[in-house]
């Protein structure tokens, strides 16, 4: 894995907070190799998802609470 496609696997979650420092997290990550990039990408991913999932449960697409 490189950087370019660790940043796109984030990507998606740009709006959401702490995106810069998990970008930040992945440049620092980089610089210690290959398999350590890959671990940073899909734990942050991982992250990422949870917390997206946590403050939209049960909302339904518009954001209002079914």
């Amino acid at each position: 894995m490189n950087l370019v496609k660790a940043i796109q696997m984030i990507r998606p979650f740009e709006g959401l907070p702490h995106y810069e420092t998990a970008v930040a997290q992945l440049h620092v990550a980089a610089t210690k190799g290959k398999r350590e990039l890959h671990r940073a990408a899909y734990r942050i991913r991982d992250a990422f998802v949870a917390y997206d999932y946590s403050v939209s449960y049960g909302k339904s697409d518009e954001g209002v609470p079914v």
